[in-house]
């Protein structure tokens, strides 16, 4: 095999590797792969007159707060009806996105529903709602998740994260979700 084609051959495969890494990364973190919350089969509903989130006032769960990058994102949720949806405040910038993982197989298998973006800073802002129980909805299981830059600009690398505690977790991998 001539020098260039193995330069070529070990540039390739090099390239092979980084991407499945990549991937890989992504399905050990358990992000959503579903265009961030873009096409959802679920109904969205209204945001709930009361609000409250998951795990509020509960130590084991980190009140209920995963914190990355600046940002803090919650699951969000009614007191009555249940909906919920994903929120993320803190050190928000234009073009940060949420939505919310849902699950009947307690994170086997998910949807990504409710995608918004925000063209405002520092501001919080909500993912769309959706319904978390009751009217025939049983062993759903959600959580919040999001697409930041990594840092303080508009333009820093964007990372896809989900919030990282909840009642339920899949087994063998690090996903947590909230059930109700």
């Amino acid at each position: 095999m001539s020098r260039v084609r193995r330069v070529l051959t070990a540039t390739a495969m090099a390239t092979t590797l980084t991407a499945t890494l990549a991937g890989g990364t992504a399905a050990a973190a358990g992000i959503s792969t579903m265009g961030q919350g873009d096409k959802c089969t679920y109904n969205e509903q209204s945001m709930p007159p009361k609000l409250s989130h998951k795990g509020a006032g509960d130590k084991k769960y980190n009140n209920g707060v995963t914190e990355n990058h600046g940002r803090v994102l919650i699951l969000s949720t009614g007191k009555w009806p249940d909906y919920s949806a994903a929120r993320l405040s803190g050190k928000v910038r234009k073009g940060d996105r949420v939505w919310v993982d849902i699950s009947y197989d307690k994170g086997k298998n998910w949807q990504g529903c409710g995608g918004v973006s925000t063209d405002k800073k520092d501001k919080q802002f909500y993912s769309k709602w959706y319904r978390h129980s009751g009217d025939g909805v049983k062993g759903r299981v959600m959580r919040a998740c999001a697409r930041t830059t990594m840092g303080a600009t508009d333009n820093g690398k964007r990372v896809t994260w989900c919030a990282n505690v909840g009642d339920v977790k899949t087994p063998n991998t690090n996903r947590f979700w909230w059930s109700d």
